[in-house]
């Protein structure tokens, strides 16, 4: 996420933080089978 790598959850909650929510968000994964982007929203929780 913004070239910052995600080893884990926690990681991944730290980065998609109160800012990001409602905002789109541009995420490259890298797995054995290639690299694929994706784009995701963050919403608050219920």
């Amino acid at each position: 996420i913004d070239g910052r790598p995600v080893t884990g959850v926690d990681d991944l909650v730290r980065l998609l933080d109160a800012e990001r929510i409602g905002r789109e968000t541009v995420c490259t994964v890298v797995r054995r089978s290639g690299i694929t982007q994706v784009t995701v929203m963050p919403v608050a929780r219920s």
